[in-house]
């Protein structure tokens, strides 16, 4: 994996105009906003990361939450080290650790930052340990306490309201910010592209371009693994590129094989497209027939009947598949003379 450097947010020129301010505002050599979701996110972040306030941050998995903990403590004006707990390391050895030595991590985040990641992966023992580590340090340190920031891809409260997450723990964090997906922010796509090319020593000493449709399709794909997946995508288009430039070959088989539902979707398109003025064509000399209803009984049979194969020919299945009624589903059947 790539490694952001933290650096400050870029410093506004006086003499811009306000328009050419609020562009700059959002412009880190290490941060991806220019989507609308993101830039709220960093709007909350300049307010609250020079604050004594503890933070949670939610989100799916690759979607960014070590490096946004990490960008917030370099936005703190904090002189202390950023320290990670992973509580998964931690779980096993617990118990014969005790409550000193997990006090040990808090206490080398003096001044600076204690970043416990995926804490809904703490046991019930580390949970403990956890927040009575908060409250020693508080009372202990006073103002020279850590700043502490979580993170999990999973929903605390509804964890706490099973009992399978200690409550108060979870409200010891007064700020939860939850990043949104890459499927939802694909604005930052170019951004984050400019940045992991940067860290891999591509940006501004050997650029690598990367043709129009190679990067369409990185921008249209929907990145379930979100940024990690994208930076693991790139360091692969790099080493699979033999003529200097990032093409739709140098991506990878999962990312490219979208490309052939496209290409098909536009094909279909132009065949149903070909069909339908065929049937007006049909019905402006025979009254007979009716171009809505055999376009509609057309292209919606196929999709009945792809849905019963699909199930096996259950039909409360199939009608949830295609999100219609199950009565809705018999009649079409039967309109359609599809029974066995």
């Amino acid at each position: 994996m790539y490694n952001e450097n933290i650096e400050n947010i870029n410093k506004f020129n006086l003499q811009k105009t306000a328009e050419e301010q609020q562009h700059a505002k959002y412009k880190s050599r290490s941060i991806a906003n220019s989507s609308a979701k993101m830039k709220r996110i960093y709007d909350l972040v300049e307010v609250v990361a020079p604050i004594d306030v503890s933070i949670h941050i939610t989100g799916e998995d690759g979607c960014g939450k070590d490096k946004l903990a990490e960008y917030i403590h370099s936005q703190s004006g904090r002189t202390g080290n950023f320290i990670i707990i992973n509580p998964v390391e931690l779980n096993d050895i617990v118990g014969s650790l005790g409550f000193s030595k997990v006090y040990d991590y808090f206490k080398k985040a003096e001044k600076g930052t204690l970043y416990i990641s995926d804490i809904a992966s703490a046991n019930a023992k580390l949970q403990e340990y956890l927040l009575n580590s908060i409250i020693k340090i508080e009372q202990e340190l006073g103002m020279f306490s850590p700043r502490f920031i979580s993170s999990t891809n999973r929903n605390l409260t509804e964890l706490s309201r099973q009992q399978r997450f200690n409550q108060r723990l979870r409200d010891s964090f007064a700020i939860i910010i939850n990043i949104p997906p890459l499927r939802e922010r694909k604005e930052d796509i170019v951004d984050l592209i400019r940045i992991i090319m940067r860290d891999l020593g591509y940006f501004g000493q050997k650029s690598i371009p990367i043709s129009e449709e190679a990067e369409e399709m990185l921008q249209s794909y929907d990145w379930p693994g979100n940024v990690r997946q994208l930076v693991n995508t790139i360091y692969h288009a790099v080493n699979h590129t033999s003529s200097g430039m990032i093409v739709l070959s140098s991506l990878p088989k999962d990312v490219r094989k979208k490309q052939g539902f496209v290409e098909a979707e536009i094909n279909t398109i132009n065949e149903l497209y070909k069909f339908a003025r065929g049937l007006i064509e049909s019905g402006i000399h025979s009254e007979a027939i009716n171009p809505y209803e055999e376009y509609c009984k057309t292209i919606e049979r196929p999709l009945i009947q792809a849905a019963l194969d699909m199930t096996k020919g259950n039909r409360s299945q199939a009608a949830q598949l295609i999100r219609i009624n199950r009565n809705t589903l018999h009649k079409k059947i039967q309109t359609y003379d599809m029974e066995e």
